[in-house]
């Protein structure tokens, strides 16, 4: 995932997290009130409802099946 910021101007930074180096077409833009700093504090955000709205993309670890005997 990566994250890419661009200033606007002095009130203004869009903010795009692109998930192409996980092998994902998938991202997305916003465009944040403040400077680079503000934008970048609310990326982990934004990236976290990505991958919420967009969890058919992202594959979850299937869970290990449980061993023979574990309760003894």
């Amino acid at each position: 995932m990566t994250r890419i910021t661009t200033t606007i101007n002095d009130k203004h930074t869009r903010l795009v997290i692109d998930f192409a180096d996980e092998g994902i077409e998938l991202a997305g833009e916003t465009l944040i009130v403040g400077d680079e700093a503000k934008a970048l504090a609310y990326a982990p955000f934004f990236e976290a409802d990505l991958r919420r709205h967009n969890a058919e993309l992202f594959p979850q670890p299937e869970m290990p099946e449980e061993m023979p005997g574990g309760e003894e």
